[in-house]
Formats: structure tokens, C-alpha cells, sequence
């Protein structure tokens, strides 16, 4: 995560020597989102003493509901240009369900590696800075770059070997509308698509894997203004 904190540093500083010339507001909010991820990837498995390698190929999704907050500040009094940070708590699951694979040798076939597997992985720590440029009235478009934990949940049995965790980078990008109540009150709907870079590691006993993640989905969040 050290590359997005850098990126925090610069905006906190950035906004705190813009808002001495000119007017703007502070805006913090929550907001609720419902997402749907999609993966897929490839595990090229090595043999042990021959060499030899084999590839598989698996897909997964999840769809899931979650919740977020964020500070935000809006420029001008127009608020035609908006800079944010969002943060969503807890985990979710890349697969609805856990993958699994068992491989044995018979019938003349001899398994590179014997047992069995079963995988998934959790998207945690989910960090997303942002900019909101006001299109007309309402609508805005967002582009978002994000950093995320992705945590492997495996459970072996024989001699396969386990993947390491990753941090990955992500860009969003989004449209929406933004509206007010109140007296300072504001709301936000969205609809947005997360494009993460892929997830390459290397096992504990030498296997690679290669996988792409994708996130759509739609939030509506409310805010107050100062």
C-alpha cells in the first residue's frame, strides 16, 4: 500500500494549498454498492524429478453487496471538479465457492502431483482514490485508482505448494449523478467496472499461475457538506 499512501500525501497537500484560493467544500458519506466479480486465470504445473508440466485452466465469480466510506473535496463553487478517497472494510470471496482438484496416478497416467487442492482467494483492504469531473448538471464521470489485498485461501494435502499473498493496483472508471437535500446534505448514484491487474505468483514448489480479475457494479451513496 505504499504507493497509494504516497498518492494520499500529495492530495491532502494539494487540496489544503487549493482551498486558500478559492472557494470549495468538504463532503464525507457512506455508501453502499452491490458487485459482481469475474476471474479467470491459468496454474502451469511442473513434475517433479521428469520436469514435465501440465496447464490449467479455471474460471470464478462472485457477486456480493458492501459497504464504504469516504472524504472528499469538492472544488469551486461550482463543484466542478471533485478529489476523494474511499475505503471499503471487510472481505469478500473472488469465488462463490471453493475450488477443488485432485489429482492421483492410475490407468497408465502418472500425476505430477498427487492430492488434493482446494483454493480460493479474498479481495481485503480496499483503497480507491478518486476524481469526479462534472459533465452537465448532475452527471458526472469518475476515474478511480485503487489498491487491494489479495489474500489465497488454499488447503493441501500431498505435496502441492502454496501461493503468497499480493497488493494489486486497479483502475475504475464510472458515471453517475449527484444531487443534494437538505441543507447540506448530498447523495451519489454510480455505476462503475474496476479493471485490476493481473495476480502472477509463483508456488512454494516451483507451479506459476497467471489470473485476471474484473469488478462491475453499481453504489449509491450519501454525504454531508461543510
Amino acid at each position: 500500500m505504499k504507493k497509494i499512501k504516497n498518492i494520499l500525501i500529495g492530495l491532502v497537500a494539494a487540496i489544503s494549498l487549493t482551498s486558500v484560493a478559492q472557494a470549495g467544500s468538504f463532503g464525507l458519506g457512506v455508501s453502499g454498492a452491490i458487485a459482481s466479480v469475474s476471474a479467470d486465470g491459468t496454474e502451469t504445473t511442473v513434475g517433479g524429478n521428469t520436469g514435465d508440466s501440465s496447464i490449467q485452466s479455471a474460471t470464478a465469480g462472485n457477486s456480493f453487496a458492501f459497504g464504504s466510506v469516504f472524504a472528499e473535496y469538492n472544488f469551486g463553487d461550482s463543484e466542478r471538479f471533485t478529489l476523494g478517497v474511499d475505503f471499503i472494510p471487510g472481505e469478500a470471496d473472488i469465488n462463490s465457492k471453493t475450488l477443488s482438484r485432485t489429482d492421483a496416478s492410475g490407468d497408465g497416467y502418472t500425476a505430477q502431483q498427487s492430492g488434493t487442492v482446494q483454493a480460493n482467494a479474498t479481495i481485503t483492504d480496499h483503497y480507491t482514490i478518486y476524481g469526479e469531473l462534472k459533465i452537465a448538471g448532475g452527471v458526472y464521470a469518475k476515474y478511480g485508482f485503487s489498491q487491494v489485498d489479495i489474500d489465497v485461501k488454499q488447503t493441501n494435502s500431498s505435496d502441492y505448494g502454496t501461493y503468497p499473498d499480493k497488493t494489486l493496483d486497479a483502475h475504475t472508471y464510472g458515471i453517475g449523478y449527484k444531487g443534494e437535500f437538505g441543507s447540506n446534505g448530498f447523495y451519489k448514484v454510480e455505476g462503475f467496472y474496476s479493471d485490476y491487474d493481473n495476480y502472477s505468483a509463483t508456488s512454494t514448489s516451483s507451479n506459476t499461475v497467471t489470473a485476471n480479475l474484473d469488478v462491475t457494479g453499481a453504489k449509491l451513496s450519501l454525504g454531508y457538506k461543510f
